[in-house]
């Protein structure tokens, strides 16, 4: 019931709101919303203060946790606004919500503050209150129609093979045949290629995740994506084109990103955890330089036991054996005739520590991001929990949002910890670097199958060719790349423009980390 008003206290506030497809309806605009309820006021000897009016732009009514809303509600809190009634356009600007409105309307009740609707007649009166019940009733009727037709709608788009939902990393929402489905987007190689790696067993699923954020896998917003979320992408069907919506499970009439045997062996890989494939299948300890050399043909350089007893290198398809230790020495010779001098690491070091800060400052730029929405979660926890305490909020609701935010928290702490490991400081990243550039081959020579593979792709990003007599590559590191440039006495004027050695730098370091 609705508290009655008397001349003494007709102190009212205006509340408006727009769905986002109601904005185009005629007579439901904010404007029209918003001089009906002026109108009523004025012809009711209402008082509007200026702070009194609450506009609710593309908020959906199926929910009391509005913005506009809720500082509405707050303002009615405080006695010293003096507020008696809210003035509405209609019932369901409030809430489409039955239950919803209840409580809205027991809340203010207890602030004094009366609802009033300009195009319905809800006084304090036998019959007001039954159209007043009667109203909230029919949103909710009318809210119900709506969801069950758009939830038919959307039956009928998954037998029909389309996804009309959000698109997942790697898709994007578009239409075919002027009808709502998805595509394949930018992403979608790198979401094959997690798969692929997975699916070898070969590095923990945390590392793959971490190497494909490193080749730019990131989500619409640009973000790189999140551990929990890459576990839920290799575990999402809709990569291998099924959908299983409503109960029931229907082949997509888009292109999967990955065929069934991929995501079926992902599957076996996720599930069993913990049992790694033998290295050596891919990445050999005994023959690091597998895959790694070309001969002036394309083909890789591969190795193996002769006769059980000596080790050798041949090329795939070709005749003729190399001898292991003597073609590894030579490859050593090469790594080393990039090497730095002494004084030319005393320049890289000064260089290093100097430009350290400003190289890493993103990473902390990020974290103090991530520290920020921390406290956010931690206030919009508060504040649920109070709604819940004023009876805005029911049980079922609140367990469903804090199981949201605690979700989010653990993503954020998750993807904290494993930044905050790989920024660093400057004298790690000089101590590695200084003992590899005085001689790349010897922390190559000592360093385990892993650390190996990266560096030599590091130092010789494009690979090696090997014609039989010489090494040669096309490419080397940004870093040896400026050694002359940089580090020599006649360095000054030179541009430097693409080249980044002190990026190059950090690479190798976190590389072996």
């Amino acid at each position: 019931m609705n508290q009655p008003i008397t001349q003494t206290n007709k102190r009212a506030i205006l509340y408006c709101r727009v769905s986002t497809t109601e904005q185009a309806d005629e007579g439901n605009s904010l404007v029209t919303q918003q001089k009906a309820c002026r109108e009523y006021a004025n012809k009711n000897d209402f008082v509007v203060p200026e702070d009194g009016v609450f506009i609710e732009h593309g908020e959906s009514a199926k929910t009391v946790d509005r913005t506009q809303l809720q500082k509405m509600l707050g303002y009615c809190a405080q006695k010293k606004n003096g507020v008696s009634a809210v003035i509405v356009y209609k019932i369901d600007r409030l809430s489409r919500n039955t239950d919803d409105y209840s409580q809205l309307r027991l809340l203010l009740k207890r602030y004094g503050v009366a609802i009033r609707s300009t195009t319905e007649n809800i006084e304090d009166t036998p019959v007001g209150r039954f159209m007043e019940n009667t109203m909230a009733n029919i949103a909710q009727f009318d809210n119900d129609i709506r969801a069950e037709r758009c939830s038919g709608g959307m039956r009928e788009a998954v037998r029909e093979g389309r996804y009309v939902w959000g698109a997942s990393i790697g898709y994007a929402n578009v239409r075919v045949a002027d009808k709502a489905t998805i595509a394949q987007n930018e992403m979608a190689p790198l979401v094959r290629r997690s798969f692929e790696i997975v699916a070898t067993a070969t590095y923990p699923t945390d590392e793959v995740w971490r190497m494909m954020c490193q080749e730019g896998l990131r989500k619409k917003n640009g973000k790189p994506v999140s551990r929990n979320y890459f576990y839920e992408m290799l575990c999402n069907e809709i990569y291998m084109g099924w959908m299983e919506k409503f109960g029931e499970r229907h082949k997509g009439a888009f292109e999967p990103i990955v065929s069934e045997d991929l995501f079926a062996q992902v599957k076996r890989v996720l599930k069993n955890k913990g049992h790694k494939v033998a290295q050596y299948k891919t990445d050999n300890p005994e023959f690091p330089l597998r895959r790694f050399v070309l001969n002036p043909e394309g083909l890789k350089l591969t190795g193996s036991f002769s006769k059980g007893k000596y080790p050798s290198y041949r090329f795939n398809g070709a005749s003729g054996n190399y001898d292991r230790d003597g073609l590894e020495k030579s490859f050593a010779v090469l790594m080393d005739s990039y090497r730095f001098d002494v004084s030319d690491i005393a320049k890289l070091k000064r260089l290093v520590r100097e430009k350290f800060h400003d190289a890493t400052e993103d990473e902390r730029k990020e974290a103090r991001m991530m520290e920020a929405r921390l406290k956010e979660l931690a206030e919009e926890q508060s504040a649920l929990v109070r709604k819940n305490l004023k009876g805005i909020l029911s049980d079922s609701v609140l367990q469903r949002e804090l199981a949201r935010i605690e979700k989010a928290e653990i993503e954020i702490r998750s993807t904290l910890a494993i930044q905050t490991s790989d920024v660093g400081s400057p004298e790690e990243a000089v101590a590695f670097a200084s003992e590899y550039l005085k001689q790349p081959s010897a922390i190559w020579k000592k360093a385990g199958i892993t650390t190996r593979t990266k560096l030599q792709w590091f130092q010789f990003p494009s690979g090696i060719v090997f014609d039989g007599q010489i090494f040669g590559t096309p490419e080397i590191a940004s870093v040896f790349k400026a050694k002359e440039l940089i580090l020599s006495p006649l360095s000054v004027g030179v541009d430097l423009s693409g080249l980044e050695p002190l990026t190059s730098t950090l690479q190798m370091w976190r590389s072996t980390r």
